[in-house]
Parts: structure tokens; C-alpha cells; sequence
């Protein structure tokens, strides 16, 4: 059974260069899903941003790991999307939202 970690944060609609490429933000997503896939357990990743609401602007990155235990260990990581994002200037840590997802079933663990 898949685990989904997931980090989001808002921008604002001013802001939206920063994900063109080349950008440093576009650099940090680049630099961690080329990275993300030496890790144990992994599985994939997305990174995306909504276009429902003109006003604000979500940035959401999805990783998948195919076991809790992967799931803990990346977590326990210096290649955590959220540690890294933290990092990032333009993103102040008060704004990112972290999740963790199981597949609706059976106690994942």
C-alpha cells in the first residue's frame, strides 16, 4: 500500500515567476525530484500548483513511498520537502502545510 506525504503552501498570484524555470524555487523542485528517487521506498513524486482560485495559488508536492517504514525514514531526512522549502527565503515556514496519507483500507500499520 502507497504512502502519500504531501507539502503545500499559498503564493501569491505576484509571486508566480518564482516557479518559471530557471527560478530559484524552480531550482529547489528540480533539485528535489531529481534527489527524492535515490531514497528507499520511493516510489514518485508531482509537484503542482492549482488554478481553481485567481487570488491565491497553492504549491503542492506529492511524494509517494511504498512503505510506512520508507515513509518514516524520508521524513527523518535531510531530503524532506518541507526541511528543504523551509530553507527557501521565499517561503516562510508559518505557511507550509504538511499531510500524510494512507490508502483507505486496513490499518496501515
Amino acid at each position: 500500500m502507497p504512502y502519500v506525504y504531501e507539502v503545500s503552501f499559498e503564493v501569491a498570484p505576484e509571486q508566480m515567476d518564482k516557479f518559471d524555470v530557471g527560478s530559484s524555487l524552480a531550482r529547489v523542485l528540480g533539485y528535489l525530484r531529481a534527489r527524492l528517487p535515490s531514497e528507499h521506498g520511493f516510489v514518485t513524486s508531482q509537484a503542482m500548483y492549482s488554478l481553481d482560485d485567481p487570488e491565491r495559488t497553492r504549491l503542492v508536492l506529492r511524494s509517494e513511498w511504498g512503505s510506512w517504514e520508507a515513509l518514516v525514514k524520508h521524513r527523518e531526512s535531510e531530503l524532506l520537502e518541507a526541511k528543504v522549502l523551509e530553507e527557501f527565503e521565499h517561503v516562510p515556514e508559518q505557511s507550509i502545510t504538511t499531510r500524510v496519507y494512507a490508502e483507505v483500507g486496513p490499518k496501515p500499520y
